[in-house]
């Protein structure tokens, strides 16, 4: 009797969560940036290079995909002011998916990242994804 109605207990508890669950989706869009990837490789002391691949659920009307390299500074992320070329824009409209590669001359014994923020619209509708690279 016991594990009967641990039982039932169990099987209501996860039906009321899954309803729950359900019943919060705000919209019936089942758009989204999907996936944002990195590659980096720090190729020397002073030479880094890096990517990103952007794909999107389905194929947005515009985009803009900006790569930010950033350093570490004591315990935050800042934008690597000192290094040419910190931030690099992508723009396009009607692709699924977005790969950048890009080359940096970095600074030797620094450790950096990469910031990638994608802004997309579809049907009419911005949407935003913000993703960061392990260090390097």
């Amino acid at each position: 009797m016991k594990k009967k109605f641990i039982c039932m207990f169990l099987m209501l508890a996860l039906t009321l969560g899954m309803t729950s669950v359900f019943a919060f989706a705000d919209t019936g869009s089942t758009y989204s940036t999907g996936f944002i990837g990195f590659t980096t490789k720090r190729v020397s002391d002073t030479k880094a290079t890096g990517g990103a691949v952007v794909s999107f659920s389905a194929t947005p009307s515009s985009y803009t995909v900006t790569i930010t390299l950033q350093k570490k500074s004591g315990s935050s992320w800042v934008t690597a002011t000192d290094v040419t070329g910190n931030t690099i824009k992508y723009t396009g409209s009607n692709k699924s998916t977005v790969i950048t590669t890009d080359e940096w001359t970095v600074k030797k014994g620094v450790v950096y990242r990469l910031k990638c923020v994608s802004v997309d619209k579809y049907n009419g509708i911005q949407y935003s994804n913000t993703d960061y690279s392990d260090p390097f």
